[in-house]
């Protein structure tokens, strides 16, 4: 299975999980994998300069897909660029059968399309437009430009000495894409089939959370038992190892475990010498793992290198973990997932632990830290709530948006949203929604101030509190226009950032609620590594 790039693969990675799920359950052995420079997989993007390097990657995991299963044929399938990829190497690989799924535009089309997409996120998160002269840059997943040139290059119509064998393109009907696709493969030498499909723009949406289109998937499962009937055979279960990697001063393992060993982490250590201490990390909302723009591979490495052990993880309902039944975050489910995810990393010794999270995994960094005295020290990143209210559902904490009441007013009476609504671009109801929820929170506030603290404030104070009395350091990172500043104000009241008690305050300017920019990352590690040097001696 071929993976996408970048964003694409990072928001449709469970999604792809549950299609190699629906294989298997059919009687295919499914092997997952991310691309060199991405994802788990060793690497910086601008080291990958080739495709070759991807194009070995396949050609080694097919190898390791026979070696491990004992199967002799080989379908290769994929997603996005993966899917541009997947006809190019088919031969090579003596593949019996091919599927390609959304696949992205050939030639200078696909990464002017990448271009494109690029700014478009960029403008809907409100996130700067980092540029460089070696990479391509897409939400903060980068792609060396050589190998985007390479990519480029492809041209499915012109592949030479391809078998006729099965091809199926699950593309988008009636586009001028699906049409050259056909075309290309057929000309190729492949037998096509085209299915339309239906379920891409909800599975590939990067403003709400990714829909797994099952329909679509059922019909590729359905075409692959009618084309290739023998892979309905029962398989016997594979047994694998722990996968190890070994990388410049860090060793990682995968592992599963909590309730029923349902739950999937990596455990990342340095590779010479014993760690100061570990860091948890929480992932955050619907990001998987390796954390939003890869975030979480590179704390996580960097921090290997001096010293500092790291445990990235998915709670239930996310990534590569288990099923949860109603929503994945903001739960008491999720506050278990990581207490079990803390007895980990005690019994593996690694030193004291602190845990960190952003936005709903910034919540449980401060809640876990405040139940488990295991805990030494927290590291919360924009968290939209410090606690949450006994009525407060989780659609009211998502629809509360992540941007301060300062920013959406000053943007509601801008030019630009006063063009916006002429031009119908702005829905007014939109705005008024918003301007009500704007109220709402202004008035809270002058309520608190007025008449004192609510008793959810109270319990906020008292909560951080004993953190204090238990010597837990507590670092706390926003953007400096994130609606998470409003949460604070409302438990602690509106001040500067020196003059919070409770805990360490850091404002990080020219940044949105992921935390994209490359400064803000850089603020995040060195509050990681703050946290590490406070829970032990004073020399690292």
């Amino acid at each position: 299975m071929l993976p996408a790039w970048g964003l694409e693969e990072f928001t449709i990675h469970r999604g792809w999980a549950e299609l190699a799920n629906m294989l298997a359950d059919a009687g295919y052995t499914c092997l997952r994998f991310n691309w060199p420079g991405s994802g788990d997989s060793l690497g910086n993007p601008e080291e990958i300069t080739a495709l070759d390097i991807w194009k070995q990657a396949a050609t080694e995991g097919a190898a390791f897909l026979k070696q491990t299963s004992g199967v002799e044929k080989i379908i290769i399938m994929g997603h996005g660029v993966g899917a541009l990829l997947a006809p190019h190497i088919a031969h090579e690989l003596a593949a019996e059968g091919l599927v390609i799924m959304a696949p992205q535009s050939e030639g200078r089309m696909g990464m002017r399309e990448l271009e494109a997409w690029s700014k478009m996120i960029a403008s809907y998160l409100r996130m700067p437009l980092e540029t460089s002269d070696n990479t391509v840059n897409v939400a903060g997943h980068q792609l060396s430009k050589s190998l985007a040139a390479d990519l480029a290059s492809l041209r499915t119509a012109e592949i030479q000495g391809q078998q006729p064998v099965p091809a199926l393109a699950v593309v988008r009907a009636g586009s001028r894409s699906a049409e050259e696709w056909t075309k290309n493969l057929t000309t190729a030498g492949f037998i096509v089939t085209e299915l339309n499909y239906t379920g891409y723009d909800g599975f590939v949406a990067h403003n709400r959370a990714s829909v797994t289109p099952l329909e679509d998937f059922g019909h590729v499962r359905n075409w692959l038992l009618e084309t290739f009937p023998s892979a309905a055979n029962p398989v016997e279960r594979i047994s694998l190892s722990p996968a190890r990697l070994e990388g410049d001063g860090f060793l990682e393992t995968s592992m599963r475990f909590g309730l029923e060993e349902k739950l999937v982490g990596v455990l990342c250590r340095p590779l010479s010498g014993s760690a100061r201490a570990v860091a948890l990390l929480i992932n955050s909302g619907d990001s998987y793992h390796i954390g939003w723009a890869r975030m979480h591979v590179e704390f996580a490495r960097t921090l290997a290198r001096e010293g500092i052990a790291s445990f990235r993880i998915d709670t239930r309902g996310i990534g590569d973990s288990g099923t949860v039944d109603g929503p994945p975050f903001f739960t008491e489910e999720q506050l278990q997932d990581v207490v079990a995810a803390v007895s980990v990393l005690a019994a593996e010794d690694l030193g004291p632990v602190f845990t960190y999270g952003l936005c709903s995994g910034g919540y449980a960094s401060i809640q876990v830290a405040a139940r488990d005295p295991r805990v030494k020290a927290l590291v919360a990143v924009n968290p939209s709530r410090l606690v949450l209210a006994p009525d407060e559902t989780f659609e009211q904490i998502l629809n509360s948006g992540t941007s301060s009441i300062a920013d959406y007013r000053r943007r509601a009476f801008s030019l630009k949203t006063l063009k916006g609504i002429l031009s119908g671009r702005i829905s007014l109801a939109t705005l008024v929604s918003k301007g009500n929820r704007i109220l709402k929170a202004v008035g809270e506030e002058i309520f608190q101030r007025v008449f004192g603290f609510s008793r959810l404030s109270l319990s906020v104070q008292r909560q951080a509190k004993q953190l204090q009395m238990r010597g837990v350091t507590s670092i706390l990172v926003y953007a400096e226009n994130d609606g998470g500043l409003d949460e604070l104000a409302r438990h602690f009241g509106r001040k500067a950032p020196e003059d919070y008690d409770h805990a360490t305050m850091r404002i990080v300017r020219d940044a949105e609620h992921n935390m994209t920019a490359r400064h803000a990352r850089a603020t995040i590690l060195q509050a990681l590594r703050d946290a590490a040097f406070a829970t032990g001696p004073k020399q690292i």
